[in-house]
């Protein structure tokens, strides 16, 4: 059956590029998980130096990348879903392009998967990873996932069973830190440790409450949502020490510098993409890394050098303008956007392009807890657009924004084409679009040499 599935999954492979029916990052994994239910644990085997998972809410996108050209940068030849495909018939798609015809070898030494949290548990049991790293937990598609409370006992119980398994946390999120206690294996700890850093708002805090005894979390310092440096009001739950750490933080709308604290060193680190969260992205992909004992000249390397991850922050040239892709589909990465992108407090061009097919989350309730009025949106201008434009119009008239600075266009490639035409040329305009909104936004702009160019289908169902 092994056998079947690989060559099945190859042809199909090869059927949806020739075609341009797709990627091939999805189907050809379906087609041979139907033909062998347990291809996956069959030719995870085969990788010599195990895999590393990286779920969580926001951030798995990213972080797994930059974990992906840390350990390129170490000299490993490294298997990833690059796309974001990160349920079971991604990975499948993934293993069977670097397995060779016969199963017995893949093209690569190590594999970095990015996993969907509710595929936690099948994941880990067919992977049987070498480490596992949880990013943050914040709300996120409640028609689908319900509450965090639930997420969290599916992502806590695809830990158990594996005491040879690293398990990386984020320490500034308590409920991604009281994870912990499903762990059986090693447990280390990241986080970001900045006295200059302290939000007022107070937005997708959605985990305010102790996980052992109910009662609520007192902050020293609270960075973003529920993430700072925690403790109970009443027992004894507090932030755990922390294995690896960001400090002198600066954010620019297009840069992220920070020191980042090591078991054994300390790096000057300087990325060319800006956000709080992204410098949380860069603590847990050098954790990651430290399983393999990665050295701090390829970490501080490769996140100098690393370009933003598909349809978070890409950047793209447009009639002379420049023009940055944000995705956003949740509050608190919404917010986080944001908050980078206003960081030097001048107005801007905005799109937002909201949809609300299955793969976006249904629900999309959530740009109501979008803090929009924290920040001084005066002068900027906004193209609204996606199957809910109006519901988007209607949120910023409540933020307090002039009908005259909004324009509703529902097509996404016109809203594309309009918020392009409106910036002055060589200033940047930023698309904050939903997933299925993306792929139309990114198909704009995507060369037919790039291989995702032809993801902006989209059904009702999504992509």
């Amino acid at each position: 059956m092994k056998l079947f599935a690989i060559w099945f999954g190859k042809l199909a492979l090869i059927a949806t590029r020739v075609t341009r029916a797709g990627s091939g990052t999805t189907f050809p994994g379906l087609l041979a998980e139907k033909i062998d239910k347990n291809i996956i644990k069959k030719l995870a085997t085969k990788i010599k130096y195990g895999a590393i998972i990286i779920t969580g809410t926001n951030g798995k996108t990213t972080a797994s990348k930059m974990l992906v050209e840390i350990l390129s940068e170490e000299g490993y030849t490294v298997l990833h879903n690059p796309s974001g495909s990160n349920l079971t018939r991604g990975i499948a798609s993934a293993l069977i392009q670097s397995s060779n015809l016969f199963g017995t070898r893949l093209h690569a030494d190590i594999a970095v998967f990015e996993i969907d949290e509710a595929t936690m548990p099948e994941a880990t049991t067919k992977i049987r990873p070498r480490a596992v790293l949880v990013t943050n937990l914040f709300r996120d598609q409640l028609d689908r996932y319900g509450e965090l409370d639930k997420t969290a006992a599916i992502v806590g119980g695809s830990l158990r069973g594996f005491p040879m398994m690293t398990t990386i946390l984020n320490a500034d999120d308590p409920l991604v830190a009281s994870l912990a206690k499903y762990a059986e294996g090693p447990v280390k700890y990241f986080g970001i440790e900045d006295k200059n850093i302290n939000t007022s708002s107070t937005a997708a805090m959605d985990s305010k409450d102790c996980t052992e005894c109910g009662h609520e979390l007192i902050y020293g310092n609270r960075y973003f949502g529920h993430l700072g440096v925690w403790k109970c009001s009443n027992c004894e739950m507090v932030r755990p020490a922390l294995n690896f750490r960001a400090g002198e933080i600066e954010i620019t709308p297009k840069t992220s510098k920070f020191k980042l604290g090591m078991p054994k060193e300390v790096l000057s680190v300087e990325m060319q993409i800006s956000g709080l969260y992204n410098v949380y992205n860069a603590l847990s992909a050098a954790a990651g890394a430290e399983v393999l004992d990665s050295g701090g000249a390829s970490i501080a390397s490769a996140l100098r050098n690393f370009s933003a991850a598909f349809g978070r922050m890409e950047t793209f040239e447009a009639e002379g303008r420049e023009a940055m892709l944000l995705l956003v589909k949740n509050p608190t990465g919404a917010n986080q956007a944001l908050d980078a992108v206003f960081s030097d407090k001048k107005p801007k061009d905005i799109l937002l392009a909201l949809n609300d097919n299955f793969a976006d989350g249904t629900d999309i309730s959530w740009i109501w807890d979008v803090d929009f009025e924290s920040i001084d949106l005066r002068g900027t201008r906004f193209v609204v657009s996606g199957i809910r434009a109006e519901d988007m119009a209607l949120r910023l008239k409540y933020a307090g924004i002039q009908k005259e600075f909004i324009v509703i266009e529902k097509d996404i490639v016109e809203s594309v084409h309009k918020i392009i035409e409106q910036t002055k040329k060589g200033d940047t305009c930023y698309i904050f679009p939903t997933y299925t909104a993306m792929m139309e936004v990114r198909s704009v702009f995507a060369d037919k040499s790039d291989e995702l160019s032809e993801l902006g289908k989209v059904t009702k169902h999504g992509v």
